[in-house]
């Protein structure tokens, strides 16, 4: 990977974007975007259709060829729904794509630090969330075509769920084509969602966890960042051996695919771009120009070479949904902090009421709420200790 310039962030750098590796061929270009395709999607279709030449022959799989292309053309309408996505932020928002590789899940999530101008944390969220949300939706509506094909039972919940539940995702009739599409935009998104590296889940938790711990520091929110992924990667694992006891004599088990997504995730977890990600959503909030999601006062002159007006960038409803959120947590913490000092203010004023009824009758002629009292007092005193030989 080149050095990373902060300076060549700007319009006028020297900065040239560049492709993570060179494990892709060109496309073309759409809207100014280069499009590349990567080496991976060749070597599935190529496994693909060597599978399918191979069990081709076998009884009861002669349509096996019209449901592996079916399957492979509703995969690639996932691909498009995805890259329709990363076109629409390019083309109305200011988070710009000077190129873009379409891989096996789809559009790839290429380190953050080759972009000309780097997205703020919201902008990757709501790549991700545009992306994952539509294919969600759309499988949804493709189940919703596929029961309301049936004949009768349509109506019927439970009818529904007798049909996910059913093996086969639906590949084992041409005629249950809308369930296998819902099944594989599904499965596409939950893949996306992953966070392994490239997938588009990655840069969502990073962004998220660059926003709800915005006042810590780059190192303890990578901590964070890198202990969020372990856990998920421990939550595969659980899933995989909740996985194994079910699937039983299961021709075809899931578990060992759940436990190897969750070694390649933990190994991943040390890999650099973690902290790319935290670097580039960092640039992209001290870039003005960058910064579209955020709230940013810009000097006029530093755009357009004028005088030294001062316009501000309007700030979209997701971005203030997340600013109200942080000031809440901060309301929150105020009114505890108020509300202890009060109580220890009464405690204070107490105190004397009651070491005089010590000195006067002993702990016997205490009542339960004074010895509560001098509990709290003790207590408070312990912390208030503790907290200064932690500051010395």
């Amino acid at each position: 990977m080149p050095a990373f310039d902060v300076d060549s962030q700007s319009p006028g750098g020297s900065f040239e974007p560049q492709r993570a590796d060179n494990w892709s061929m060109p496309l073309g270009a759409i809207a100014g975007i280069r499009l590349y395709l990567s080496y991976s999607v060749f070597v599935a279709l190529a496994i693909l259709a060597g599978l399918v030449a191979t069990v081709h022959g076998r009884e009861g799989n002669g349509d096996l060829p019209l449901v592996a292309l079916t399957a492979v053309t509703i995969w690639c309408f996932g691909w498009g729904l995805q890259l329709l996505g990363q076109l629409g932020l390019h083309r109305w928002t200011n988070a710009k794509s000077e190129s873009i590789t379409i891989g096996l899940l789809g559009v790839e999530a290429a380190n953050p630090l080759y972009r000309r101008y780097p997205w703020s944390a919201v902008a990757n969220l709501m790549a991700a969330c545009f992306s994952l949300t539509a294919l969600v939706m759309l499988g949804a509506a493709c189940l919703a075509v596929h029961m309301l094909t049936r004949t009768a039972g349509y109506a019927d919940g439970t009818l529904w769920l007798q049909e996910l539940a059913a093996p086969g995702l639906g590949l084992d009739a041409a005629e249950k084509s809308y369930l296998t599409a819902a099944w594989l935009l599904w499965i596409q998104a939950a893949c996306q969602a992953y966070p392994l590296p490239k997938n588009l889940g990655r840069g969502a938790i990073a962004s998220a966890i660059a926003l709800f711990a915005a006042e810590a520091n780059d190192d303890l929110q990578l901590k964070l960042l890198r202990r969020l992924l372990q856990l998920i990667s421990l939550i595969t694992v659980v899933i995989a051996i909740a996985t194994l006891i079910g699937d039983g004599d299961a021709h075809l088990p899931r578990w060992p695919v759940l436990l190897f997504l969750a070694g390649l995730l933990w190994v991943s977890t040390y890999k650099s771009d973690l902290r790319d990600w935290i670097t580039s959503i960092h640039v992209a909030a001290a870039d003005p120009i960058a910064g579209h999601f955020d709230v940013t006062e810009l000097r006029a002159s530093e755009v357009t070479g004028g005088h030294d007006d001062t316009t501000t960038v309007r700030t979209p409803w997701l971005s203030e949904w997340i600013d109200s959120v942080r000031m809440r947590q901060k309301r929150k913490r105020v009114r505890a902090a108020m509300r202890r000092e009060h109580e220890e203010a009464n405690d204070a004023a107490r105190l004397d009421q009651v070491l005089q009824v010590v000195s006067q009758h002993g702990t016997k002629g205490l009542s339960q709420e004074d010895r509560a009292l001098l509990q709290r007092v003790s207590k408070n005193l312990r912390r208030h200790r503790e907290s200064q030989q932690g500051e010395e």
